[in-house]
C-alpha cells in the first residue's frame, strides 16, 4: 500500500487488500487491523511520494517532468484542491500526477497530508470492506470466467490455425517473398 499510495505507475494496491481480505476471512487479522495498516501505508506512501516531487522529480527525465508538471495537473490541483488529493488515492490515472507534482506546483505540504489522509481512509475502507465481503465471491468467479475464457481462446486458436492451412493448401495463402536481386 506503501508503493501504490506513493504513486508508483503500474502498482495495483487492489493485491495486497485481496491478501488481507483472505486473513481476515480466516480469522487471522481483524477488519479494522488490515484497514489501520492499509490506510498508514497508503498515506505514507503519499507523503513520500509528495517528497519525492519536492526534491527528486529533477531525476525524471524533462519530457516526463514536463506532463507531470504541466497546465493540466496545476489547473486542476488549483481547481478541486483537496478534493483532487482526495480523489487520487483511488484513481490510479491521477494518483501519480497529483502525488508528485503537488509540492513542485507550490502545493501546500498540510493540506497534502491531510486531504491524503482522508483520500486514504475513504479509499482502503471502502476498497477493503468490499473486498473482504465480495473477494471470494469475485475470486471464484474470476477462476471460473479464466476456465470458460481459456477454452474458448484455445478453440480460437485452433480454428485460426486450420484456416491458415486450408488457406495454404487452397492456394490462397501469402505468396512466397520475391527472391533476392541478382548482383
Amino acid at each position: 500500500m506503501f508503493v501504490e499510495g506513493a504513486g508508483v505507475p503500474g502498482v495495483p494496491g487492489i493485491l495486497p487488500m485481496l491478501a488481507q481480505a483472505g486473513l481476515i476471512e480466516t480469522g487471522r487479522t481483524t477488519f479494522a487491523e488490515a484497514a489501520l495498516w492499509g490506510v498508514l501505508g497508503n498515506w505514507l506512501g503519499s507523503l513520500a511520494g509528495y517528497g519525492f516531487g519536492r526534491s527528486g522529480m529533477r531525476l525524471l527525465p524533462e519530457r516526463w517532468r514536463e506532463r507531470l508538471e504541466g497546465e493540466r495537473v496545476r489547473g486542476l490541483l488549483e481547481r478541486y484542491g483537496g478534493g483532487l488529493v482526495i480523489v487520487s488515492r483511488t484513481v490510479g490515472s491521477l494518483r501519480t500526477p497529483v502525488t508528485w507534482s503537488a509540492a513542485p506546483l507550490g502545493y501546500p505540504f498540510g493540506r497534502f497530508a491531510f486531504f491524503s489522509l482522508l483520500g486514504a481512509l475513504l479509499h482502503v475502507l471502502v476498497w477493503q470492506y468490499g473486498l473482504w465481503k465480495f473477494g471470494a465471491a469475485l475470486l471464484t468467479l474470476a477462476r471460473r470466467a479464466e476456465t470458460d475464457l481459456l477454452g474458448l481462446a484455445l478453440g480460437a486458436a485452433l480454428l485460426w490455425g486450420l484456416w491458415l492451412g486450408w488457406r495454404r493448401w487452397r492456394g490462397g495463402g501469402p505468396a512466397a517473398p520475391p527472391p533476392p536481386p541478382a548482383a
